[in-house]
Parts: C-alpha cells; sequence; structure tokens
C-alpha cells in the first residue's frame, strides 16, 4: 500500500501559511507616521490646544492608535489609514487656527474700561484700571493685546462705530504711555452693541460703553480685522 510522504502533509500547511504572510506583507507606514507626528506637531504650535481644541484631540487620538497598531503584526495597513486620518485631522486644526485673527491666552485677565456717554476720554476709574492692565502686560512680555472698543445703541451706527475706535485708541495710547510697547497692542472698533448688557436703561447702556481687552499670544498682525463672529472672547 501507498504511503503518502510525511512532507506532502505538511505542504498544505506550508502553502497556507505562506498565502497568509503573503497577505501580510505590507510595508511599514513609517512615512505616513512621521507626517502624522509632523503634522501633529505644529498644530500645537499654532494654538491648536485653545483655538481647534476638538480636531487636535482627534489628530492626538489617531495618531496614539496608529503608533499602536504599527507594532502590532499584520496591522500595518489599518495602522497605515489611522495615520493618515491623524494627519488630516491635524491639518484641519491648523486651517481652523488659521482663520481666527490671533490666539486667546488662557489663564491671563486684563480688565476692561468704561466711558461716559459721546466721550472718549479716560475717567479717573479707567486709569486705575489701565495702570493693572500695563502692569501686567510688562510682567508678561510674551503677551500681547486686542483693545476692541464699543458703544451703546444711541446714535448712528456709522457713528458709533468710529466713537468705539476712538475709545480703543485712547486706552491703546494711555497703555503705551505707561510703558507698554505699542507693537504689542491692536485696536479695532466693535460698534455700538447690546452685548455686554440688553435693553435701553442707563446701566445697560453704561456696561456697554467699554474697551474690551482680549490677551493673546503669539505676533499681532495689523492686516488682520476683528470683526463679528470672528472675535474670541475671554470669558469672565
Amino acid at each position: 500500500m501507498y504511503r503518502v510522504p510525511k512532507t506532502l502533509w505538511s505542504l498544505p500547511l506550508l502553502i497556507a501559511a505562506i498565502v497568509y504572510l503573503g497577505g501580510c506583507a505590507v510595508p511599514p507606514p513609517t512615512q505616513e507616521q512621521a507626517a502624522a507626528e509632523n503634522a501633529v506637531a505644529e498644530a500645537k504650535d499654532a494654538g491648536a490646544a485653545e483655538c481647534a481644541p476638538e480636531e487636535l484631540a482627534a489628530a492626538e487620538s489617531a495618531l496614539a492608535k496608529g503608533k499602536a497598531l504599527a507594532s502590532e503584526f499584520c496591522s500595518e495597513l489599518e495602522a497605515r489609514r489611522m495615520l493618515i486620518d491623524a494627519r488630516a485631522k491635524a491639518e484641519e486644526a491648523k486651517i481652523k487656527c488659521s482663520n481666527m485673527p490671533y490666539v486667546p491666552a488662557a489663564g491671563v485677565e486684563l480688565k476692561d474700561i468704561f466711558f461716559d456717554f459721546d466721550r472718549y476720554k479716560i475717567r479717573p476709574d479707567a486709569a486705575e484700571v489701565l495702570d493693572e492692565n500695563a502692569g501686567t502686560l510688562k510682567q508678561n512680555p510674551d503677551l500681547n493685546v486686542v483693545i476692541i472698543g464699543y458703544a451703546d445703541i444711541r446714535g448712528s451706527s456709522a457713528y458709533n462705530l468710529r466713537l468705539a475706535q476712538r475709545r480703543a485708541d485712547s486706552a491703546k495710547a494711555y497703555l503705551v504711555r505707561q510703558g507698554v510697547d505699542p507693537s504689542k497692542i491692536k485696536t479695532d472698533s466693535g460698534g455700538e452693541t447690546t452685548e455686554f448688557a440688553a435693553g435701553s436703561t442707563e446701566d445697560a447702556y453704561q456696561l456697554n460703553r467699554r474697551a474690551h481687552f482680549v490677551p493673546t499670544k503669539g505676533p499681532i498682525s495689523q492686516r488682520d480685522k476683528v470683526v463679528g463672529a470672528r472675535i474670541i472672547l475671554v470669558k469672565k
């Protein structure tokens, strides 16, 4: 009786193993991992932790999963997909941050000042606040500030836009006299507003006649225009 050689019995197993390993023969995602890591690092440098936290978190999560999969047997393809997704999320974060005129500085508070009706002269109570703000700015050399002037709703929109700008400029001039570098200050006008207090009472009007201070990180471009929904307020 003919007996099948033992080597022939093991041949199907050998073929199956070759097919299996061949299916996993995907190069490690070295380039994809490096690209994802660089993109995440650039997003962090762009301030994504504050201006695009959800996108940055998604990028970091995908990067961590991709790196973990890259070290597992026969998971290179899924790792590559995850790393590509991480890079895409990081790019989204960078784009979102680049569309913002400035990055708010967390953990720093600069107080607002208020004005009399139809005036932009600095009042004594406002001067005390500006002295404090000047001290904070000088103690934090990496800190910049955007000053946004506002007016109450009385008067024409065009007039209030100009008045609000004069209020912001007046606040800047005071800070400069106190020794703050003018290149670290940007001013803008928010015009008339009910953002800080709604209604037509004198108390509401007073709260809206203000210069609002937003501490920022990074350089301030004088070409940037801070308007409408692009204004990012530091909550007090």
